[in-house]
């Protein structure tokens, strides 16, 4: 899960109160990166909380599941 940052910062995803929570602004998703469970969990954002409460849409076991998913439905 170290590489996901990086990851994540180059598709413009950013953590702005560095709690695993990502956002970008042109995306109504979040993505929350749990490194104790071994997760990347894809939350509708819902705006003020960063996805905390968001619905659950996919959740990730590695970093090449996001990244097909990223091909797949972001087309980066």
């Amino acid at each position: 899960m170290e590489h996901c940052d990086a990851f994540l910062r180059s598709k413009n995803w950013i953590d702005n109160d560095l709690d695993s929570r990502y956002i970008n602004v042109k995306h109504p998703y979040a993505i929350l990166v749990s490194e104790d469970e071994g997760q990347i969990t894809l939350r509708g954002n819902t705006g003020f909380d960063n996805g905390q409460n968001g619905e659950e849409i996919f959740t990730f076991t590695s970093l090449n599941e996001l990244q097909e998913w990223f091909e797949n439905n972001i087309g980066e």
